[in-house]
C-alpha cells in the first residue's frame, strides 16, 4: 500500500510545527485504514535523506556523537526522549554503515522523528525544500514497500 495523501500531510504538519493538525490527520488515517505502515515508511525515508544531506560526502562517528550530543541538549527537559545510542546507531545506519544492535521498532521511529525535525531545522528548509524532501521521502517510501510487498 502506498503512503496515503493523509500521510503526507501529517508529516507535513509535523514538520511545520502544526501538532494538532498533525494529530487530526494521523486520526483520520488510522480511523480510515487502521494501518500507519505508510507513516513510518515516510518518516524513515525523510530521515534517512536529511541524515545523508547532513553528513555527507565526508563524515567521521565523532561528528554523528557530536551531532547527537547538540540535539540531546536542546530537550534537557525531557533527557530521555533520545537514547543517544539509538540515535548515533540510527543516523550511522542511515548513512550505510551496518549496524548490528538491535533496538525496538518504537524507540527507532521516535528517534527518526526527533532527529528529522532537528536536522531538517540544521538544513533550514525553506517551504520548497520541505515540499522537495517530502516528495523524494514518499517516492523512496513508495518504492520500499511496494519491494516488500512482493
Amino acid at each position: 500500500m502506498p503512503v496515503s495523501d493523509l500521510e503526507m500531510v501529517m508529516l507535513r504538519a509535523h514538520i511545520d510545527g502544526e501538532d494538532e493538525a498533525a494529530q487530526r490527520a494521523f486520526s483520520q488515517q488510522l480511523g480510515a485504514s487502521g494501518d500507519v505502515s505508510g507513516l513510518a515508511a515516510l518518516v524513515h525515508e525523510a530521515f534517512v535523506i536529511v541524515a545523508q544531506r547532513q553528513f555527507t560526502p565526508q563524515w567521521t562517528g565523532a561528528d554523528v556523537i557530536r551531532y547527537v550530543a547538540r540535539v540531546r541538549g536542546l530537550f534537557s527537559e525531557r533527557p530521555g526522549l533520545l537514547d543517544p545510542v539509538v540515535a548515533e546507531d540510527e543516523i550511522r545506519r542511515a548513512l550505510g554503515q551496518p549496524i548490528t544492535a538491535a533496538h525496538d521498532a518504537g524507540t527507532r521511529a521516535l528517534t527518526w522523528l526527533v532527529l528529522l525535525d532537528a536536522l531538517v531545522a540544521s538544513l533550514d528548509l525553506d517551504q520548497q525544500g520541505t515540499d522537495d524532501l517530502l516528495s523524494d521521502a514518499r517516492y523512496e517510501a513508495d518504492r520500499l514497500m511496494a519491494a516488500a510487498a512482493s
